[in-house]
């Protein structure tokens, strides 16, 4: 199968672990199965997957879909090298501590940390969200529609026994690889209120595996849209 890339097109780091999740279970069906009929099943349901999240896939890919007979695993890698070719990962903006000190409302030493840690993070690596871990506090920032969506969690001293799913990459961690962080807010009744979530300890470990970039946005919102109704 020749291999033309037509140019590349950036998408979000979820986006891409998505494409790239489905695109390599082709070679793990072929490698796993040797029934035609189920590798063509996975096919179809992988190009359908794909082109209900990417709008124009269908248009870019359906032909080179059906000429992959998933008879060989060389053809199986040259499609997955075609379509992981075109795109690329939109960096997360760089930022100044401004932009978030009001957000965030870290003192200055330890928002000065975060933000020169963020910056050299999103410099360096594709990300859909960042964490830094500040005493008994885990802060994130993650971007939405152009807008910056940041939290100070507070981090339960409890470590979480056996297997837990994160709620952003949905995959299983244990032990000291997922925390368990609560989002806190003052109700309209003058109450306290917290929404709390296990989540991976390590943000680039997460990042490689999440598809979803509106779980980290709803958790993360979740105290000013609690204060807003105030």
């Amino acid at each position: 199968m020749d291999i033309v890339i037509k140019g590349r097109e950036e998408v979000t780091n979820e986006d891409y672990n998505f494409l790239r999740v489905r695109m390599r279970r082709l070679e793990e069906t072929y490698k796993q199965c040797i029934d035609q009929k189920v590798r063509q099943a996975v096919k179809e349901r992988t190009l359908y997957e794909i082109c209900e999240r990417f709008p124009n896939f269908f248009e870019d890919y359906a032909e080179a879909f059906e000429a992959c007979q998933m008879s060989s695993l060389r053809e199986i890698v040259d499609l997955t090298d075609m379509v992981l070719g075109k795109y690329s990962v939109e960096k997360l903006p760089t930022i100044q501590a401004s932009q978030v000190k009001k957000m965030l409302k870290l003192k200055d030493k330890a928002l000065n940390s975060f933000v020169k840690g963020y910056n050299d993070a999103v410099a360096q690596r594709d990300l859909t969200y960042y964490s830094q871990r500040i005493d008994d506090k885990l802060v994130f920032l993650t971007q939405k529609d152009g807008e910056l969506v940041g939290a100070v969690t507070q981090v339960s001293k409890a470590q979480r026994k056996g297997e837990c799913l994160c709620h952003f990459c949905r995959k299983f961690r244990r032990g000291d690889e997922i925390l368990f962080v609560t989002n806190s807010a003052r109700t309209a009744k003058g109450e306290y209120s917290s929404l709390g979530q296990s989540i991976c300890s390590d943000y680039e470990r997460c990042n490689q595996d999440i598809e979803d970039r509106e779980r980290v946005v709803k958790f993360l919102r979740y105290k000013s849209d609690t204060e807003a109704e105030r």
